[in-house]
């Protein structure tokens, strides 16, 4: 019996089953996946670098928009105060045809003293006597007036003098301190690790080396001692005898060496002693840096050697006077803008250089008290161990 096509076909479309719509690609799972990692490299070590300078950026981009125009309104009131001081002198002077001493000088006094009085004013409300490019409130200056903000170092040559200005910068620090301290820590960290690893590998190296040479010198002396016993033992024995002796000596001993050389190189994890960095290797690389930019600021800024110094420490100890800042004889050169950012740079990798230098610091500290207590016998090595 054959069926009809045409059935065959009906029931070919009746066992189809309809298709599914797809789901979108885009699905709450998925974003917040998306987030977790985006957040996740946010507080990595790279991540960090990124969002603290992200930051001083954007601050740097909000300080400049708030304040640079109340700058230029002051520096425009001073310059037309200037002009109007100008021609009142001359309208005093021509209104006196004949001159006398008397009349003449006292009122030019009181005009001076006006506008000296006036200039004060201009003085407290921001006018700090600079104009056109060399504005405090550049882009170069505001980014160093955030990192000055977040890192707490305030140097206080320069201010917001808006409402606006000393709002954003309450809400800027609120944000900002925190951040730096978690950039300081993490980095800190990071370097601290780093640099005790490779302390450590050149201080086994070093003694490693040191150990493989009192040993070969050891074997040579027993071998030495053990052929001159040999030969006042038997003086009837032929050069060669002493010669294969030796050789069978020298042999044994070699492969004694290497046996035992490469059972020091196997790390053994369970008896691994604990590196610790030296306190005066620690002052000596802080010791370098500032060394280093007080050369750097000496012959950007005009300072001598040790002006360059103090900047340098009382700018990464966060102390930060105000009475030395850069920018005074660098504003009217070219690559300015330039110049601050490689400042703003250098304060940054500084203070990371001393949370690193802090970090090692302590835990040599911890050591030696540690050392201290088991020697009075306030500690054992199982606490030392657990510790």
């Amino acid at each position: 019996m054959t069926l009809d096509p045409t059935l065959k076909g009906a029931k070919k479309q009746k066992q189809k089953k309809p298709k599914k719509p797809k789901k979108p690609s885009t699905s709450p799972g998925k974003c917040r996946r998306c987030c977790g990692r985006f957040t996740a490299f946010l507080f990595s070590h790279i991540g960090l670098c990124a969002l603290v300078v992200g930051y001083s950026v954007m601050g740097a981009f909000a300080f400049r928009a708030l304040e640079a125009p109340y700058e230029e309104q002051k520096a425009s009131q001073v310059s037309h105060l200037r002009q109007e001081t100008v021609r009142r002198l001359w309208e005093i002077t021509d209104k006196l045809n004949v001159l006398y001493k008397d009349n003449w000088t006292g009122l030019v006094e009181a005009e001076v003293r006006r506008f000296q009085k006036d200039l004060i004013l201009a003085v407290k409300e921001g006018y700090d006597g600079k104009e056109g490019s060399g504005q405090q409130w550049s882009f170069s200056g505001a980014f160093l007036y955030s990192l000055t903000v977040i890192t707490t170092i305030g140097y206080g040559n320069i201010a917001p003098k808006t409402n606006w200005g000393k709002l954003v910068t309450i809400l800027y620090a609120i944000f900002g301190i925190p951040l730096m301290f978690l950039y300081l820590t993490n980095i800190g960290n990071i370097l601290a690790k780093s640099f005790k690893y490779v302390y450590g590998r050149i201080c086994f190296r070093r003694r490693l080396g040191d150990q493989r040479r009192r040993r070969q010198q050891q074997l040579e002396q027993y071998q030495i001692h053990h052929i001159m016993l040999q030969d006042a033992a038997s003086p009837n024995t032929g050069t060669n005898s002493i010669v294969d002796s030796s050789t069978l000596i020298r042999n044994k001993l070699n492969s004694d060496l290497s046996k035992d050389d490469l059972d020091d190189d196997t790390p053994n994890y369970r008896n691994k002693p604990r590196v610790t960095v030296p306190i005066t290797l620690c002052l000596a690389i802080i010791a370098g840096y500032i060394c280093g930019g007080a050369a750097l600021f000496s012959v950007w800024e005009g300072w001598d050697y040790l002006d360059g110094s103090y900047f340098c420490f009382v700018t990464l100890s966060t102390i930060g006077f105000g009475d030395l800042v850069p920018g005074d004889s660098v504003v009217s050169d070219d690559g300015t803008q330039e110049k601050l950012v490689i400042c703003s740079l250098y304060l940054l990798a500084g203070m990371a250089l001393i949370a690193m230098c802090f970090n090692l610091v302590q835990e040599e500290v911890v050591c030696k008290l540690r050392r201290l207590g088991r020697s009075l016998g306030l500690l054992n090595d199982r606490n030392d161990s657990d510790d």
